[in-house]
């Protein structure tokens, strides 16, 4: 027979498959057995066993094409698991379906648990029980009002009080979906009717007027937030409001109405009841004030004399001239301005020449000061003088006699001339009294000599054996024997005038303790003094 390369029922030799399996063996051994049945003898004679192929013979299998049908040994377990599962969600589904038909029979006459109406709670209650829970506490029904200083109860004949169960519980029915019950039981509806209670709202508001009225007679008032200086920041703040006790008649009326309406039996007002204040610490309109204000407090405004700057206007002087009113504007104490350019500037403006005094004009500038202040602005004053005296003129040839003290007794004014011709010194003064025949002598004299810390004791005129006066000085100039002199005067207040005409000295020339001590300062012993008319 021929051989073909391709025929896949050739059988195959049993060395062609080492790595066959015992049982393929086993069976090969079952199939050569049967076949050699009929050589059994020739086997016991010692021939050639039956399944011992020889050289030309083959062994003989199974075609390759022939395969076993069994199923894979996964296959099974997953299947009954499927099952299993499908069972299951079925069962749940029959389950959840049954549950909602039962909680929609259910809830189709009651509410859900965690229902209120109109604040009172209608957990798991038909209509008709909330219609009638409604009826029995309405019937005894008061209220315990306490807070803010109130402490009443209110009864149902005090406020005009009626209800109506049936008309609140099926106003309250309508505002349910059954069909929704397990969401709403999730989120319990919290339903306001505004129906089925009424009262009377003349009765209430007397009632509780007149009890709050007896609180704010002595309740303390409410208080607006406000700017001011606090000199530790060195900066405007603001200081908070405070509530005070006062009640809010409208709000509290209002609110223990809302409470009757729901027929709640306790209410505690609190602070929303209060009468508030109309500023507060975060009110805008205060916060733009303060810092409009702050930002004065940084100003240094420079004043001048002659175009040289003599001083700045400080923040600490500032602060105690600015303000913030009650319409928010910057308020300045023009005043106090004006005491501080008096106080403050007149030692370094002041002048005079030989025919006016010169101060600071004071006015003008706290004018100025002012000005700057309101606009924020650090603009340059130029300090302006206004004339304070009115000097006497000078002895005709005076500016002529060399280093000499004029005195003219017409104008009680004085003047200390040097070398050139130039004052370096001046002084209103009060010469003797003339009334008293004590004027001062005129004439051409000297200065003798230069004391501190003297006695002046005066003459015997009266004849009381004692002398008619004793006087300390602080600075003595003699320009005549011991007996005239020039000194100061602490004893007199003013000088200058007519003064010297009644109430004059003994004869010596009285100067204010300030001019004295400068002419003591400047003169020398010998210097000449002209007295005259």
């Amino acid at each position: 027979m021929a051989a073909h390369a391709n025929n896949t029922n050739r059988p195959h030799p049993l060395v062609a498959k080492p790595r066959q399996t015992t049982e393929r063996l086993r069976n090969a051994g079952q199939h050569s057995a049967r076949m050699a049945t009929p050589k059994a003898e020739s086997h016991a004679k010692g021939t050639t066993p039956a399944h011992a192929a020889k050289p030309h013979e083959t062994a003989t299998h199974a075609p390759s094409d022939t395969k076993a049908t069994h199923a894979k040994p996964d296959e099974e377990p997953n299947r009954h698991i499927a099952k299993r599962v499908a069972i299951g969600a079925a069962t749940i589904l029959a389950l959840l379906i049954a549950c909602y038909g039962a909680g929609y029979a259910y809830f189709s006459s009651h509410f859900v648990p965690g229902t209120t109406v109109d604040g009172m709670d209608a957990s798991n209650l038909s209509q008709d029980e909330l219609a009638a829970k409604i009826d029995r506490i309405a019937e005894t029904w008061s209220s315990h009002v306490t807070g803010n200083g109130l402490d009443l109860t209110l009864a149902e004949g005090d406020v005009g009080l009626t209800a109506d169960g049936t008309l609140r519980a099926t106003a309250a029915r309508a505002e349910v979906d059954p069909k929704r019950w397990p969401l709403e039981l999730l989120s319990p509806k919290q339903i306001e009717t505004g129906t089925g209670v009424s009262l009377d709202d003349t009765r209430l508001q007397a009632t509780m007027q007149a009890a709050i009225d007896t609180v704010n007679a002595t309740a303390a008032q409410p208080t607006d937030a406000y700017i001011t200086y606090d000199e530790g920041m060195g900066a405007f703040v603001i200081r908070d409001a405070t509530i005070g006790g006062v009640i809010d008649a409208t709000s509290a009326i209002d609110t223990v109405k809302t409470s009757a309406l729901c027929l709640r039996q306790s209410l505690e007002l609190g602070e929303a009841q209060l009468v508030k204040p109309q500023l507060t610490s975060d009110s805008p309109e205060l916060i733009a004030a303060r810092d409009a204000a702050n930002r004065v407090l940084s100003l240094e405004i420079p004043l001048t004399k002659g175009g040289q700057e003599l001083t700045r206007v400080s923040k600490d002087q500032i602060a105690r001239w600015v303000s913030v009113g009650e319409d928010m504007q910057l308020d300045v104490d023009v005043d106090a301005i004006d005491d501080w350019a008096n106080e403050s500037l007149s030692d370094k403006v002041a002048s005079s020449d030989e025919v006016h005094d010169y101060d600071v004009d004071s006015t003008s500038v706290a004018s100025s000061i002012a000005d700057n202040l309101h606009r924020c602005a650090a603009d340059t004053i130029e300090i302006p003088l206004a004339i304070t005296g009115e000097r006497p003129a000078e002895s005709e040839g005076a500016r002529e006699r060399g280093r000499h003290i004029d005195i003219n007794l017409s104008t009680q004014y004085a003047r200390f001339y040097g070398g050139d011709g130039t004052v370096i010194w001046r002084s209103y003064l009060v010469s003797g009294n003339t009334s008293k025949r004590h004027g001062t002598p005129t004439g051409e004299y000297s200065i003798l000599n230069k004391a501190t810390n003297q006695t002046l004791i005066g003459a015997d005129e009266n004849h009381d054996n004692k002398p008619d006066y004793k006087s300390h000085v602080n600075y003595w100039m003699p320009f005549l024997g011991n007996a005239y002199g020039l000194h100061d005067a602490s004893w007199r207040s003013r000088f200058g005038g007519s003064i010297y005409s009644y109430a004059g000295s003994h004869g010596c020339i009285n100067l204010p303790r300030e001019k004295a001590a400068e002419l003591f300062d400047l003169v020398n012993v010998g210097d000449k003094v002209n007295i005259h008319w």
